[in-house]
């Protein structure tokens, strides 16, 4: 996009509806996951879900930091007309964002019990509560690049190519939770196995 040149109106309700569209879906799908795992586990499965949150959104937000920190800089520089300096933003951001996932995931897996019950889990919720993490931490790379390939992106003006990314993984994630944890009763794993198909890397719509 130029903002010299293109209609400003037009470019804000692009991205607007873009960015409108993935929170939506995360929210509605954040929403099914409770519920699904609600009607299957009772109120101990909700609970033990409640204390792995804190953990894959932190994961999540290790995406986002970097991705929008860096897509950011990659468009200042873009904007200046240095497409090699935007390039460099992008190699450093995803260098960052690698060496986050290597160390998150070095502490989820060495540190998980400790983790659980930081954030609320006692003697008789843990053993739900692991029985989830444990799938969370080997897709622990899916879920930080998805949030930092989408930063992007939005930012090399594809904001719809992200968008769609989103909510089919998104819709994917609702369907699936129906299918995994009530028709083949997998429980909270069959809500938390299919996340990870549930996050397509935008990166391949380049």
């Amino acid at each position: 996009m130029d903002l010299l040149k293109d209609n400003i109106r037009q470019v804000f309700f692009r991205y607007l509806a873009a960015s409108f569209g993935g929170a939506l879906i995360f929210s509605v799908y954040s929403l099914v996951d409770v519920a699904m795992v609600g009607q299957y586990c009772g109120p101990d499965g909700v609970a033990a879900l409640a204390t792995v949150t804190p953990v894959w959104n932190t994961i999540i937000s290790l995406g986002l930091l970097f991705g929008i920190g860096g897509a950011v800089l990659m468009s200042m520089a873009r904007g200046q007309g240095k497409m090699r300096k935007g390039e460099q933003w992008y190699t450093t951001a995803l260098i960052g964002a690698g060496a986050a996932t290597v160390i998150s995931w070095a502490i989820i897996f060495l540190f998980s019990e400790q983790l659980l019950r930081l954030f609320g889990a006692d003697d008789m919720l843990l053993p739900l509560a692991m029985d989830y993490l444990q799938w969370i931490r080997i897709v622990v790379p899916f879920f930080v690049l998805g949030q930092f390939f989408a930063a992007f992106l939005r930012n090399d003006n594809a904001p719809l190519k992200a968008t769609i990314a989103v909510v089919s993984g998104g819709v994917f994630n609702i369907v699936g939770d129906y299918v995994f944890v009530l028709f083949l009763i997998w429980g909270s794993v069959g809500q938390v196995w299919q996340q990870p198909l549930a996050k397509p890397l935008p990166f391949v719509f380049y």
